[in-house]
């Protein structure tokens, strides 16, 4: 009466696979739809970034290209490289 042939096995796992990740998808949209953020972090007008830290915008630093070596590091806290002529000390 029901044959059951490798093919058709193969149909339904894919059928009920996708069914799945269907309600797994629409679950995280939901979640994201009804959360205070919306999922999204957007920039506001002042330049703040929506979503991002309780404290305001994380602190930027300037970077300064080393004479030595060409890499750039921090200006504050800038180390040796390594290399014997490097411009930040021993």
């Amino acid at each position: 009466m029901f044959e059951m042939s490798f093919g058709k096995l193969l149909l339904l796992a894919v059928i009920l696979i996708v069914v799945w990740y269907g309600f797994k998808y629409a679950a995280r949209v939901e979640t994201m739809r009804q959360s205070p953020q919306g999922g999204a972090r957007r920039r506001r007008p002042d330049g703040t970034i929506r979503g991002g830290s309780a404290h305001g915008p994380e602190p930027v630093e300037d970077l300064v290209k080393c004479r030595q070596c060409s890499a750039f590091v921090a200006a504050s806290g800038a180390a040796n490289c390594g290399k014997p002529q490097c411009p930040w000390g021993s």
